[in-house]
């Protein structure tokens, strides 16, 4: 599992490689072609700007066969809402050459996703769906198909966990920008205690 951080642009280099970058709209890093893995959010979360998303779908094009996911538009716990606009942007993210994510959010059952359509799974939603037994059962499904799995808002060692049991390849939180010099090093401790005990089991 690594963590996806939207900041600390001095710090993430500092870093093993299971500390990789998410790019937002509003964010103004350049993109560091460094190896590292990296994806695309919309920040929706924080309030979705389309042109902003468009100028970084733009800015990135070059280098969008390493690319992750990039993040489908979406609202905020709502499910139905979402898989809207997941209809709108997916194909148009896609021909673009990037590989789509669909952001799980709150009602989204099994039979709702379009599997066929999508890249990635990117756990939005509130807590409690986030850590509910469907989610669970999404993450699982989606990690059959062969489908990338993340998790956000995750920022705790009992989140990371939870997102690990979950089979998630890949999480993002805020903390992790916002405090980069502590946070960091603590998230690279708690990723290999979790692969460790993951290899014990």
């Amino acid at each position: 599992m690594i963590v996806l951080v939207s900041g600390a642009t001095a710090d993430v280099p500092k870093m093993p490689a299971v500390i990789g970058r998410l790019y937002e709209p509003r964010g103004r890093n350049a993109f560091a072609d460094d190896g590292r893995p990296w994806a695309i959010d919309n920040a929706a979360f924080s309030g979705f700007d389309e042109g902003a998303f468009w100028t970084l779908l733009g800015r990135l094009h070059d280098h969008r066969r390493s690319c992750l996911f990039v993040a489908a538009p979406d609202v905020v716990g709502k499910a139905a809402e979402t898989l809207v606009l997941f209809a709108r942007w997916s194909p148009i993210i896609r021909r673009m050459g990037y590989p789509v994510a669909l952001v799980g959010q709150d009602g989204l059952t099994m039979d709702a996703v379009p599997w066929r359509d999508l890249d990635a799974v990117f756990i939005g939603g509130t807590t409690e769906w986030k850590l509910s037994q469907t989610t669970m059962s999404l993450c699982a499904y989606g990690r059959a198909l062969g489908k990338w799995v993340h998790m956000g808002r995750v920022n705790s060692l009992r989140r990371l966990k939870q997102a690990s049991r979950f089979g998630c390849q890949s999480v993002d939180g805020s903390g992790w920008s916002k405090w980069p010099k502590t946070r960091l090093p603590m998230a690279v401790d708690w990723l290999d205690a979790i692969a460790r005990q993951e290899c014990l089991l």
